[in-house]
């Protein structure tokens, strides 16, 4: 079962399309809203570097993404739903969302894309979104395994991550920066403490012998001057 399939704008996050399938009583409401907050939080942490394709385990879900051409393409389901599938799937929403806004758009649907300036302003795709769920709704249907039998896609290199790796990955690099950074900063501090501190020593023990190897020399000169 497909519960939440998103479609955003990679460069900022923007979402450009969002729909939620009918609650289940095993999806509980506030349930979903957990798994729309992660989505959010995965579609603003991707990069120009992101794969291109991954599954990322949430609990007794995934989610399952796919950017193409400054789009992602990013769907919830049980985490027993065919991986092959769900790629075949998005694969499909990707190709039916950029032809539905170049029909609306003169045939330029990445200028409509990119210059776009409000949330769901594509939302009327969702009606493709909609009908396009119920194709692939129930995996073990005859129409779902003619999909996987006949897709030659080879799905085994996409890349599979945890969701505590995806949201914290960030927070907990930034951490690490910090911290590094800082204890340079102390630790040059500290050096520089150290090497004023051994100059003073050295300063306070030898002064006075250079103070009367001054008066010494002062000494001689005059001796030999006159």
């Amino acid at each position: 079962m497909i519960l939440i399939v998103q479609i955003a704008r990679v460069t900022d996050g923007m979402l450009l399309v969002a729909s939620t399938d009918p609650m289940r009583s095993s999806d509980a409401q506030d349930t979903m809203d957990v798994y729309k907050g992660q989505a959010r939080q995965i579609i603003q942490g991707l990069t120009a570097s992101s794969p291109q394709k991954c599954s990322i385990e949430s609990g007794p879900y995934s989610f399952h993404y796919v950017i193409s051409d400054n789009c992602c393409y990013l769907a919830l389901t049980h985490k027993a739903y065919p991986k092959r599938l769900i790629f075949q799937y998005l694969s499909e929403v990707a190709s039916e969302f950029t032809a539905e806004v170049a029909a609306d758009n003169g045939g330029d649907w990445r200028t409509a894309v990119e210059t776009v300036g409000r949330p769901y302003a594509f939302i009327k795709f969702d009606r493709t979104l909609q009908k396009k769920r119920r194709e692939y709704a129930d995996p073990r249907s005859a129409s779902s395994q003619s999909r996987i039998t006949s897709d030659i896609a080879d799905i085994h290199n996409i890349m599979r991550k945890n969701i505590d790796e995806v949201l914290n990955r960030g927070e907990r690099l930034d951490h690490l920066v910090d911290s590094t950074q800082q204890l340079k900063s102390e630790a040059s501090k500290y050096k520089w403490g150290a090497k004023k501190f051994s100059l003073q020593v050295m300063w306070n023990q030898y002064a006075p012998f250079v103070a009367l190897g001054g008066v010494v020399l002062f000494v001689v000169y005059l001796k030999f001057r006159f």
